[in-house]
């Protein structure tokens, strides 16, 4: 491929590699129904790691050139996205209300998220924001990491409810960038996407070499999570083993002595014991600490000076 990644460049890996795919789609050299390369091979080929790949293929979904399917991978669109229709009045508004938010000293980032928070506040003032994932879970522990960074009501909405939650701020992975656009498409101006990736605290927490078992229910996504490991992990220190189970419990009783990491959606379905188990380990993802940062900012979110904020910002 005539394209090539600049890791010198300040224009992000993940950008360049979508930039580098939609001209491949704009010249016809990727037609439409064309599958772009699995997440596992672009990564090699690119030499980044799977997330990035990821964060490149969700902006190009989120401008409709490609699209995401379970069994058939992501794809080229059939058709070019059509241009939104525009209401009349609604740029004059727009330009007033930017006008009169210069005049008062805001930015445009400022003004965006005082409009988008504007009457989705609890009675302390904090704002409200639905954190979206697949599970009620990591629901919850997304929702936690929020609030240990910013005081806001961080109020967790798992895919597997009906309905889509409240107006207000939404907070998802880019994971699911293709799932909230099919369920909830008036809604994703409301939704922020924050690239998500293994918490570094696992070096800590598993023995510093010797083999690691990442046990998920189905065999792609245990290659994933192991892949994915392997970035946070000291280089060659581990022989990282991807394994499924229809009964994951029943491994830590196997009598051997590796530990055992633990995809999130099936932590959240081992029992206490299991969990309590000196095998057992979650592997827990986190938000990008730059991407969160930048979240922060755009949203005008007051700090929340808690010891695991200071601690992570230090």
């Amino acid at each position: 491929m005539p394209h090539g990644l600049d890791p010198d460049s300040p224009v992000p890996l993940y950008h360049q590699i979508a930039e580098a795919t939609r001209a491949r789609i704009q010249t016809g050299e990727l037609a439409p129904g064309d599958a772009l390369e699995p997440l596992r091979e672009a990564a090699e080929r690119w030499g980044v790691n799977l997330h990035t790949v990821r964060h490149a293929y969700t902006a190009l979904a989120r401008d409709g050139l490609v699209e995401t399917r379970s069994t058939r991978g992501t794809r080229v669109a059939p058709t070019k996205p059509r241009p939104a229709r525009r209401r009349p009045g609604v740029q004059a508004f727009v330009r007033r209300v930017a006008d009169e938010g210069r005049a008062l000293g805001l930015s445009a980032s400022e003004l965006a998220a005082m409009l988008a928070g504007a009457g989705h506040r609890t009675g302390d003032n904090r704002p409200v924001v639905y954190v979206v994932e697949c599970s009620e879970w990591q629901c919850e522990c997304h929702a936690r990491e929020l609030q240990e960074h910013y005081l806001i009501d961080a109020r967790p909405w798992s895919l597997q409810r009906a309905g889509e939650p409240p107006a207000g701020v939404i907070v998802a992975t880019y994971f699911h960038y293709n799932d909230l656009r099919g369920r909830w498409p008036h809604r994703l101006r409301e939704v922020r996407f924050v690239t998500i990736g293994p918490d570094p605290d696992l070096a800590v927490q598993l023995p510093s070499s010797g083999r690691l078992l990442v046990v998920e229910r189905d065999e792609p996504t245990a290659q994933n999570i192991a892949g994915d490991v392997s970035v946070v992990l000291p280089p060659g220190a581990h022989e990282i083993v991807p394994a499924t189970s229809d009964n994951p419990g029943a491994l830590l009783a196997d009598g051997a002595r590796d530990p055992i990491l633990f995809s999130p959606r099936v932590w959240s379905e081992l029992s206490d014991d299991d969990r309590a188990h000196p095998r057992a380990h979650e592997a827990r993802y986190v938000f990008d600490a730059g991407e969160l940062e930048k979240l922060g900012v755009e949203q005008c979110w007051m700090p929340a000076l808690t010891p695991t904020a200071e601690r992570r910002v230090a």
